[in-house]
C-alpha cells in the first residue's frame, strides 16, 4: 500500500490482489499439495540493519509492500519492500510508556504485535508490552488517518493489564487466529525458577495460560462463545489453554489454521507443542508438572497425566537453552517448501525445520548452514521470525539488529529489481494492469522482455502514444535517445529537433556538442559559442581575438580597470576614453590609481595640463645658451618684460627668481651642473612651486 491509497479501495485491491496470487501459484503449482517437499535450497538476504533489539515482524493481511519490524525498547519500523528501504520515521515509538526492553539481560519490552485482520479498513492494531510497573498490558492501537506509515502514539483501548510477580518469563506473542478472527495470547508464568506461585496449574490467573478474545465483541473484549471454560466460577472464561511456562513465540500456520507453540523451558528441555485447527481448546500442555516429556518431581504435581497434552517436538540443553517459535511456510516462492515449520534457540542460533504430519514430526533438518548470510554477515541471537503478507518467512537478528529473509538459493536469477521478492510473485500480487490483454500482468511482461518499457513508467510502451514525440516518429523522445539518437546537453530531447534553435553556426550539429567536442568555444559557459554571440550581438570582442571581452577580462587576460565590462586598450583605440599621456590606459584609471594627479578634479591629469618648456630658456627661443643668461639679468636687473614661461626661468627650480637663476645656468653652461629637470628637453615641471607657464612655443 503507498501512502496515497485510501481506505474506500482497500478491500477490493486486496481481493484482486489475493485473487490474482491465488490464480498465478496453481498455474505454476497446479499440485502443491503433494510436490516433493523442501527441495528448493534456501539462503538469506539481510533486508534491514541498525534497528536494535527486534523481537519480532508483522504485516497486515493483503498489504504486499510493508514489513514492521518490532524493537524491544517501544519503536515499530517499517520496511518497505517493493523499494528495499527502511523508512526513516517509526511507524510507532512509545518508548516512554514501556518498561524494560534496553539490555541486553531484560525480557521486558515491546514483545508482540497482530494487525487486526480487517486493518487495511479499520487500521487497528494491537500491542504486548511490559509497561513501567512492569505489568503486562494488551491494548489497541490505531494508524493515524492521514499517514498510513504512521500510528497514533496512545492507545486506542487497554485490553487489560496483568500484573507480572517477576520480571521474566513475560510470554509476549500475539495473533489473530486465520480460522475464526480471535485474539490469541500468551503469557508466561509470571516468572522466577520452576513457577513457585505455581502460576501455570492455576485456573484463576491469566499467567501460564493462552488466553482467546473476541475483539469485535465487545468493550474492550468479549469471550468467545465456545472458549473451553465459558461459564461461572473457575478457570476463566478468557482461558484457551493452561500449562504454559513462557510460550514466548507461537504462530498459526495460515493455509490450515494449526497452533504451534514454542515454550521456553526451564533447566533441561525446550518444546514444541501442535494444537490442530479442530482443537476446541483447554489443552493443559503440562508445566509445572513436565518440563518437555520429563516429570518435574515438583510438588502437587501428578507427571504423565492423562490430562496433560505432550509436545511433538523437544530438545535438551545440550543443544539449545531457550527456545524461539517460528513459522510454518507458506509463501509463494518456494511453493515445494510449503508446509515447512522453520524454529531456532536463542542462545546457540541453530536454526532447524521439520514437517508436522497431523501425527509425528517427520523430516527434521537442521538449517544453520544453508541460511547462513552470504559474505561476512552471520545471524546471532535469534528472537523472533515472522511473515509477510505473501508468506515469506523472516528471522530477527537480535544481536545483531538486523532483519534476514529466507530465499530461494537462486534469488538473484529470480528476482530482477533486487528488493528479494521473486518477481513472479510480485507481479501476481503488485501489478494488476494488463494492458496488452494477454493474460499476464505488464510488470511480468516487461520483466520477461516480452514488452518494451523503455521510459520506465511500467507501462508497455505498445499500449501507449509518445507523451513526447518530437521527431514525430512514432517512438518517445527517451527511447529514440536510448537507441542512439544524440542528446548532448541531456535534456531529454533528441538534438534533431532542437537544431533551428541551437545551431548557430549552421553546421548540422547542436551547439553543445561542437562545445563539448572543443570545435566551438564557450568561454563564459553560457552553453552558447562566443563566436555566434559576436554574431548575433549578445557578445563582444573588441579586438577581434575570438575571445569574448567579458572572458578575456575574467580570465585576466585584459585589464578594464574601471570595471564597465570594456577592455581598457579597446576603449583607448576606439576613442571613447582619453589617454592622455598615451600609456594604454584611460586617465580615469590613471587618475584613480595614483599614478597621476588631477589637483583641480577636473579628471584630466595634471600632466596633460601642464605647459611643456625647456629648464633654463626664459627667452623661449629652443636653444639655451648665454642668450638666456642674459634674458634672466635684464628681467631682474633691467626692467625687461616678465617671461611668460616662469618654469624656464626658473633654471634652479627652488621657487624663486632671483640672481642665483642667472648663475645656475652660467654655471651649467660653462661648468659641470646639470639643470632640474625637464633640463633641455621638452616637459612639464615635477614640483610645485607656485611659478607656471602660461606659454612656451618651442615644444611640441
Amino acid at each position: 500500500m503507498n501512502s496515497e491509497s485510501s481506505n474506500t479501495i482497500r478491500t477490493p485491491l486486496f481481493l484482486v490482489r489475493t485473487l490474482c496470487a491465488f490464480l498465478v501459484i496453481l498455474v505454476l503449482f497446479p499440485d502443491v499439495s503433494i510436490a516433493e517437499s523442501g527441495t528448493t535450497p534456501l539462503s538469506t538476504r539481510r533486508i534491514a540493519s541498525g534497528v536494535a533489539r527486534p523481537v519480532l515482524v508483522a504485516a497486515p493481511e493483503g498489504d504486499f509492500e510493508r514489513l514492521f519490524i518490532v524493537q524491544q525498547a517501544g519503536i515499530i519500523r517499517i520496511y518497505d519492500m517493493a523499494s528495499a528501504t527502511l523508512l526513516t520515521t517509526p511507524f510507532l515509538n512509545i518508548n516512554s510508556i514501556v518498561g524494560g526492553g534496553n539490555s541486553g539481560a531484560d525480557e521486558r519490552g515491546l514483545l508482540g504485535l497482530a494487525f487486526h485482520p480487517d486493518y487495511m479498513n479499520n487500521g487497528f492494531f494491537y500491542l504486548y508490552y511490559t509497561n513501567n510497573s512492569s505489568d503486562t498490558v494488551v491494548a489497541r492501537f490505531s494508524v493515524s488517518a492521514t499517514n498510513p506509515n504512521v500510528a497514533n502514539g496512545s492507545p486506542d483501548q487497554i485490553l487489560f493489564t496483568q500484573n507480572q510477580p517477576f520480571t521474566n518469563h513475560n510470554g509476549g506473542m500475539i495473533a489473530f487466529g486465520p480460522n475464526d478472527g480471535y485474539l490469541y495470547i500468551g503469557l508466561g508464568d509470571g516468572g522466577s525458577a520452576n513457577d513457585p506461585q505455581g502460576n501455570s496449574q492455576n485456573p484463576n490467573t491469566r499467567l501460564g495460560k493462552m488466553l482467546r478474545l473476541d475483539v469485535d465483541g465487545g468493550t474492550p473484549y468479549a469471550i468467545p462463545p465456545d472458549n473451553p471454560f465459558v461459564g461461572p466460577g473457575a478457570p476463566l472464561d478468557e482461558i484457551w489453554a493452561t500449562g504454559l511456562r513462557n510460550p514466548w513465540r507461537f504462530s498459526f500456520d495460515r493455509d490450515n489454521g494449526d497452533l504451534y507453540i514454542a515454550d521456553v523451558g526451564q533447566f533441561n528441555w525446550e518444546e514444541i507443542s501442535i494444537q490442530p485447527f479442530s482443537s476446541v481448546g483447554g489443552e493443559n500442555y503440562g508445566w509445572r508438572c513436565m518440563e518437555g516429556n520429563s516429570c518435574t518431581g515438583l510438588s502437587g504435581c501428578a507427571c504423565n497425566s492423562a490430562a496433560l497434552t505432550d509436545p511433538v517436538q523437544v530438545y535438551s540443553h545440550g543443544s539449545g537453552c531457550s527456545i524461539t517459535g517460528g513459522n510454518v511456510y507458506r509463501g509463494c516462492a518456494m511453493p515445494d517448501m510449503h508446509g515447512i515449520y522453520f524454529y531456532s534457540d536463542w542462545c546457540t542460533s541453530t536454526i532447524w525445520s521439520f514437517i508436522w504430519n497431523g501425527s509425528s514430526v517427520t523430516e527434521f533438518t537442521n538449517r544453520s548452514a544453508e541460511l547462513n548470510p552470504p559474505g561476512s554477515q552471520s545471524i546471532s541471537g535469534v528472537t523472533g521470525f515472522g511473515e509477510d503478507a505473501y508468506g515469506e518467512v523472516y528471522i530477527c537478528d537480535w544481536n545483531g539488529g538486523e532483519i534476514f529473509k529466507i530465499v530461494p538459493a537462486n534469488i538473484d536469477s529470480v528476482d530482477t529489481n533486487g528488493n528479494f521478492i521473486v518477481d513472479s510473485c510480485e507481479c501476481a500480487i503488485g501489478n494488476t494492469a494488463d494492458c496488452n490483454n494477454n493474460g499476464e500482468p505488464d510488470a511480468c511482461d516487461i520483466a520477461a522482455g516480452i514488452e518494451i518499457d523503455c521510459d520506465g513508467d511500467s507501462i508497455p510502451d505498445s499500449c501507449q502514444t509518445p507523451a513526447i514525440d518530437c521527431d514525430g516518429n512514432g517512438i518517445e523522445d527517451s527511447c529514440d535517445i536510448e537507441a542512439g539518437a544524440s542528446d548532448c546537453d541531456s535534456d531529454g530531447i533528441p538534438d534533431s529537433c532542437q537544431l533551428a534553435t541551437n545551431d548557430c553556426d549552421g553546421n548540422g550539429v547542436h551547439d553543445i556538442c561542437d562545445i563539448n567536442s572543443g570545435t566551438l568555444v564557450d568561454c563564459d559557459f553560457d552553453n552558447l559559442p562566443d563566436s555566434c554571440e559576436v554574431i548575433n550581438g549578445t557578445g563582444d570582442d573588441c579586438n577581434s581575438n575570438t575571445l569574448l571581452d567579458n572572458c578575456e577580462i575574467d580570465l585576466g587576460i585584459a585589464d578594464d580597470c574601471n570595471s564597465n565590462g570594456a577592455i581598457d586598450q579597446c576603449e583607448v583605440d576606439s576613442g571613447s576614453t582619453p589617454d592622455c599621456n598615451n600609456n594604454g590606459n584611460p586617465d580615469s584609471c590613471d587618475i584613480a590609481n595614483g599614478s597621476e594627479l588631477d589637483s583641480d578634479g577636473n579628471g584630466v591629469p595634471d600632466a596633460c595640463e601642464s605647459i611643456i618648456f625647456r629648464r633654463g630658456d626664459p627667452n623661449e627661443d629652443g636653444a639655451i645658451n648665454i642668450a638666456d643668461a642674459v634674458r634672466i639679468l635684464g628681467f631682474l636687473f633691467n626692467g625687461e618684460g616678465t617671461p611668460s614661461c616662469l618654469d624656464a626661468t626658473d633654471v634652479n627650480d627652488d621657487g624663486s627668481l632671483d640672481i642665483s637663476d642667472g648663475v645656475a645656468l652660467l654655471t651649467y653652461l660653462f661648468g659641470t651642473a646639470n639643470l632640474p629637470a625637464p633640463g633641455e628637453t621638452c616637459g612639464s615641471d615635477p614640483t610645485s612651486d607656485g611659478l607656471d607657464c602660461s606659454s612656451y612655443p618651442n615644444c611640441p
